[in-house]
């Protein structure tokens, strides 16, 4: 049964000089909370800032146990394509405008943002940390470290139906990749691997040596200047 709403946490800014409102998507087996201090300080340059609860989290069916091995093999695409798949209940809900409206996703949220902004153009931005906008390559990695079987034809055909690697759009919006270069739990690989067939002008992809699966403070210090020269105050 679908929930009646789709929550979410809200910051307004103290001066809403940008007039754009950024949705932030957390990683897996987070909740929203996790990223109300970086949207904080987001919201002090002038954005309005909305954090979903997303499916099998928080009060939306939430998982008893995110990181136990079974749970992530069944759940942490079925999240994501979910999450996709209700990109319109999400405007709905969360009353926002498309064209004033940045998608921001950390990890599992960054594979959503991605998937959400290429399968439905016409958002005002991306912000993708550490997560993949190449669903299938990084699924056959992930698959490859697990030492398990590939994916059958049901399988591929699904993931091809969400992968934005396949969307083959061009969308002349702003946006921005940060990964750190040795991140053992969502590889570069899946970034790399997008940006090889990717025509996309208008995207940034900044690496981090020697950075695993974290935000570093010069992957904020990156995030918050590229943010604030890409969307300037009205």
């Amino acid at each position: 049964m679908q929930d009646n709403i789709i929550k979410y946490f809200g910051i307004e800014p103290n001066n809403a000089s940008r007039k754009k409102t950024i949705v932030m998507f957390h990683g897996w087996g987070s909740t929203t909370v996790s990223q109300i201090e970086l949207g904080e300080e987001l919201s002090k340059l002038g954005f309005e800032i909305k954090i979903p609860e997303i499916i099998y989290h928080d009060t939306r069916q939430a998982l008893f146990n995110h990181f136990d091995k079974k749970v992530i093999e069944s759940h942490f695409w079925k999240t994501i394509f979910e999450s996709m798949e209700e990109e319109s209940r999400l405007i709905n809900d969360l009353k926002l405008d498309k064209e004033n409206t940045i998608l921001f996703g950390s990890s599992m949220g960054g594979f959503i943002a991605s998937g959400i902004f290429f399968s439905n153009p016409g958002y005002a931005g991306l912000i993708n940390l550490n997560g993949s906008s190449s669903f299938l390559a990084s699924e056959n990695n992930f698959r490859k470290r697990d030492k398990r079987e590939a994916l059958n034809t049901d399988e591929l055909l699904r993931f091809k139906e969400h992968d934005p690697k396949y969307k083959r759009v061009l969308i002349n919006r702003p946006i921005l990749f940060l990964h750190g270069e040795m991140d053992d739990v969502i590889p570069i690989d899946g970034q790399n691997d997008f940006i090889k067939s990717s025509n996309e002008k208008y995207l940034s992809f900044l690496k981090y040596k020697e950075v695993n699966h974290t935000f570093t403070t010069s992957m904020k210090n990156d995030l918050l200047n590229w943010i604030n020269k890409s969307f300037e105050p009205f």
